[in-house]
């Protein structure tokens, strides 16, 4: 259910947010990209030792993508539903690797070019394979 409000929420934001961006808005994707991403490496290559910095970094990238969405009530519901949805990576302790790391790259480039038709299916994907992940691994009841 929270992961069914976030999708929701956070595909129509992509939307308002990919229309209504400019430069500086592209700027702090591509930053909160680049620390994602850099973490994301350290991570793929056997230290997972700050999962919380993870987190935060994942949280900074999302929230840049929607930014320019126009909307403070939008943003301020997102957050709350985000921190519910977090609320579950804290209980596992969820990076799952390439796939995720592979999509990050992905929304960025099709915040890029503007596509919020392909970023919205890219990042259901994304919130349902957390999920999944999560409930497959046994780190939440079916």
């Amino acid at each position: 259910e929270v992961a069914g409000m976030r999708e929701f929420l956070e595909t129509h934001a992509l939307e308002e947010s990919f229309r209504r961006g400019d430069v500086e808005w592209e700027a702090g994707v591509v930053a909160a990209h680049h620390r994602l991403s850099r973490l994301e490496t350290q991570m793929l290559s056997g230290n997972r030792s700050e999962p919380e910095v993870w987190k935060r970094y994942d949280w900074e990238f999302h929230r840049a993508l929607i930014a320019a969405c126009g909307s403070t009530a939008l943003l301020a519901t997102h957050a709350r539903i985000f921190d519910q949805y977090l609320r579950y990576q804290i209980i596992a302790v969820i990076f799952r690797g390439e796939q995720a790391a592979n999509e990050h790259r992905e929304l960025l480039q099709l915040a890029l070019s503007r596509d919020h038709v392909k970023a919205g299916q890219i990042l259901k994907r994304h919130i349902h394979a957390c999920v999944e992940h999560t409930v497959e691994n046994g780190l939440l009841p079916k």
